[in-house]
This record gives structure tokens, C-alpha cells and sequence, in this order.
């Protein structure tokens, strides 16, 4: 396997343990040797590379765009999010065989790509049609996560919000956000709100509305996702999406919304004849009561529905109110209130994406930052990192009986990468086959993954 001279070290608080190095045939990285076996029964990047446009000379090309993709998704699902992480995991045995396209042993006797190949192939990405089929991979990755879940037959609700993306540099794009009170980008996020499944993300400049773009982007993914999966039950979002152009627009194609409304004088006006305590005495614990109400925004042209959500707390003389706008006509107030609150998980999974695949974009000078090839760069390794979180969800309701603590509800991303991917593997050759040796614990949940991935059937 090419093994390099051993290295060794001590410790002091026990002479007798021999810490050692340079064995090529070790990888802290196992898991994702999982992810290649499940991204080949999604078809992912197959279906991605066969869409992509390739301009290099192909009798020239060394790497081909299925090993670097590979290479780069599968480092960015195992926490490596720098290009030059997978220059410097060039020995990891693990790594070479999942995003090899070599059977036996053959991935084993070469390395991987350079940090200035993976350069090259963000800027292929970056091109407009790739672009825009990295964009579709992502949205085809969720939807065989949604059916892999066994929800495909609905209810379906689509969250929409934004989130900051910080950033360290110059990077093309970043901008200061006073709200965020930093250098970032700001991007918009479609999300599939229950199985929590990342639909789609467009990357924008840090400094832009939360809305900006909103309309045009999430009736495009609702369209898409209509046409695999059926109707959408509902739009979810906060205030800043609660625009005319956008209540019309889903209106008119006749899906359902429910969006919190921002104060103002109109507003407080509608809501004081029912700011008023109940009579009797007051509890000791926390209560709120819904009226349902119509409003005529400044810049509606006409009444829509709203519910407003009186509350009170104990120890404080004010109450507390907001308001949320729903096409809904039927249900009571008290069913639409409860299902916007479940958008809070959804808020809490774009958390998630951010804290554990934390997102690194390139970082340039000044001057390279006003190329637009620099830019299309980040977008398309922003979409990386959406299909490497659509990877590890995936992963994550295949084995949610096993890793979930009840055996119910879904984990943790941190659990699956944790108990999935960081994973201690030993590699071994006999003859043409390679054996990878994991500890017994890590074999029985990669055994209950294996069984279950060999039931998913991708659409064709």
C-alpha cells in the first residue's frame, strides 16, 4: 500500500504506551466509505457529473469529475471543509476508496487530487449550467431523502428564511450585516418542514433583504417539488417574507400560507380592543389566547385573514402580542398557530447546517473579489455543502432507530457524524479484495445502515 516509515512517541505519565504514525492503513475517517455505498444507491453524483459540462481535454485530464467531486462531498460531510484538507488527507486509505472510480485494491496505490485541481474544478463548477445542475442535485437529493423517510404521500410544508453565513476574508460577496453585525453572506434557504430536509439554497451578498429574490426562488422549488411529489399543503415563514408580491403570487397559484406579520401603527391599533386580561385572578403560570381578525395592509389590495396571538406572563404588567397572516379560511385559529409553531425546528435545523458543516468559502483579495468567476466559485461550493448535509440527513433516518435516544425522533447531525463517519477504520489487502476492520460496536450500526440503504430504490 505504499506504507511510510513508522514514527513513534511516548508518553510521560506511562513509559510503556508507544504512540505511532506514518501507517497508511489507518483512517479516523471510515464513514465515509458509507457514504460513497449510500450515495451510489441515491445516484447522486451520478446523475450530478452527467449533467455537469466538462471543457477540459479529456486526453489531458488525470482526475475525473466524479473522483473530485466525491472527494470534496465526502471531506466536506467529514468536517473538512478547507480544499486543502483533502491534499492533506492524499494517504487517508478510507478517502481514496470512496471516491475512487477503480475497483479492488487499485484506489490504494494512488493519492488524491492537489488543493489547486480542486481550485480548478470550484471555477468548472461555477459555470452557469453547472451551476444550475448543482442546484437541481440538491433538490433531487432531498426529495429521495423525503421518500427514503416514507413521506412521500405528504402533508408537505415548505419553510422559507435566511441565514448568515460569517465570514473571515474578502470573500466575493461578503458584505457587513449590521444585524449580524459582521462580514457575511446571506443566504436563502427552502426547506422541507417535516422530514427537515434542505430542498435548495440560493447564495446572495451579506448585505441584501431576507426577501430579496424570495418570490421568484421558492415558487420555482415549489413548482419542482410538485412535479416529484405532489401538492404543497403550506408556506411557512417570518415577517420578512410576508410581502404582497409574495402572498399574491401563492395566492394565485393557490397554495397555502401562514406568515408572521411585522408590527406597526395599523396593527397595534387592530389588536388593542383585545389586549385585555381576563377577568379573576391572574395564574402563576404563562398563558396566551387567539383572536381571529381581518387586516387590510397598507399595501394589500385586499382583507386577508389574521391571527393574533395575545400573551401574558406572570410577574409582568404588560401583554405581549404578535400577528400572523394565513390564507387559511377554515381552520381554527388555535391549528394554524400551533403548526407555524413547528417552523421552530425547521430554524433550528438551519442552525444545525451551519454549526456542523460550517461553511467555509474561499478567500481572495480585494481585487479577484470584483471577478464574478470568483463569486460563482462560492455559489457552487456553497451547493457542496448542501449535498454533503443532504448525505449525513439521509444517513440519519436510515439509522434513526438505532441512533435516536427514544427510538423516535431524529438525531442529532452531530450523533450521526460522530457514531457513522468519524469512524476508526484499519485497512487490509489480500489478493484483489480490501478488507476495512471496525471496532464490533461501529460494525452492527454500519451493518443495520447497510441493510436498510439495499431497500432505496432512486427515481429514474
Amino acid at each position: 500500500m505504499g506504507e511510510v516509515k513508522s514514527r513513534e512517541s511516548r508518553l510521560r505519565f506511562n513509559r510503556s504506551i508507544r504512540i505511532s504514525g506514518g501507517d497508511e492503513r489507518l483512517s479516523s475517517m471510515g464513514g465515509v466509505l458509507l457514504l460513497r455505498e449510500l450515495d451510489e444507491r441515491l445516484g447522486v453524483t451520478r446523475r450530478l457529473c452527467a449533467a455537469l459540462e466538462d471543457p477540459r481535454r479529456q486526453g489531458q485530464v488525470l482526475w475525473s469529475l466524479k473522483t473530485q467531486v466525491r472527494a470534496r462531498l465526502y471531506a466536506l460531510a467529514a468536517g473538512y471543509g478547507a480544499q486543502r484538507d483533502v491534499a492533506e488527507l492524499a494517504n487517508d486509505p478510507a478517502l481514496r476508496l470512496s471516491s475512487s472510480e477503480r475497483r479492488g485494491v487499485g484506489p490504494l496505490k494512488e493519492g488524491l487530487m492537489s488543493q489547486p485541481t480542486l481550485t480548478r474544478l470550484q471555477r468548472l463548477l461555477g459555470l452557469d449550467a453547472n451551476l444550475l445542475a448543482l442546484e437541481r442535485s440538491v433538490l433531487e437529493l432531498g426529495l429521495e431523502v423525503i421518500r427514503a423517510a416514507g413521506a412521500a404521500k405528504g402533508p408537505h410544508t415548505i419553510d422559507v428564511d435566511s441565514m448568515p453565513v460569517m465570514s473571515h476574508g474578502e470573500q466575493p460577496g461578503s458584505v457587513w450585516n449590521g444585524y449580524y453585525r459582521g462580514r457575511c453572506f446571506h443566504p436563502l434557504m427552502v426547506l422541507h418542514g417535516e422530514t427537515q430536509t434542505l430542498l435548495g439554497a440560493e447564495l446572495r451578498p451579506g448585505n441584501v433583504p431576507s426577501a430579496q429574490g424570495a418570490r421568484r426562488f421558492l415558487l420555482e422549488t415549489i413548482d419542482a417539488f410538485e412535479r416529484a411529489l405532489g401538492p404543497v399543503g403550506c408556506v411557512r415563514g417570518d415577517s420578512s417574507f410576508a410581502s404582497s408580491g409574495l402572498l399574491n403570487a401563492l395566492e394565485k397559484r393557490g397554495t397555502a400560507y401562514v406568515f408572521r406579520l411585522a408590527n406597526n401603527p395599523r396593527l397595534r391599533k387592530l389588536a388593542a380592543p383585545h389586549l385585555v386580561t381576563p377577568a379573576g385572578e391572574r395564574p402563576a403560570q404563562p398563558r396566551e389566547w387567539v383572536h381571529s381578525l381581518e387586516y387590510y395592509g397598507k399595501r394589500w389590495k385586499k382583507k386577508r385573514r389574521v391571527i393574533l396571538v395575545v400573551q401574558e406572563t406572570p410577574g409582568e404588567l404588560y401583554l405581549h402580542h404578535f400577528f400572523l397572516v394565513t390564507s387559511d379560511k377554515h381552520s381554527s385559529a388555535e391549528a394554524i398557530l400551533e403548526h407555524y409553531r413547528q417552523r421552530g425546528t425547521s430554524e433550528a435545523r438551519f442552525g444545525e447546517f451551519k454549526s456542523r458543516l460550517e461553511p467555509k468559502l474561499s478567500c481572495t483579495t480585494q481585487e479577484a473579489a470584483q471577478h464574478e468567476g470568483a463569486w460563482r466559485a462560492n455559489a457552487s461550493t456553497f451547493q457542496l455543502y448542501l449535498l454533503a448535509d443532504g448525505l449525513l440527513h439521509a444517513l440519519r433516518w436510515i439509522t434513526k432507530q438505532k441512533l435516536s435516544t427514544d427510538g423516535t425522533s431524529l438525531p442529532k447531525l452531530a450523533r450521526v457524524q460522530r457514531w457513522l463517519v468519524d469512524v476508526a477504520v484499519r485497512v487490509t489487502t489480500s489478493a484483489r479484495r480490501v478488507h476495512a476492520h471496525v471496532a464490533d460496536s461501529a460494525y452492527e450500526l454500519w451493518s443495520w445502515a447497510l441493510t436498510r440503504m439495499g431497500r432505496l430504490r432512486p427515481a429514474t
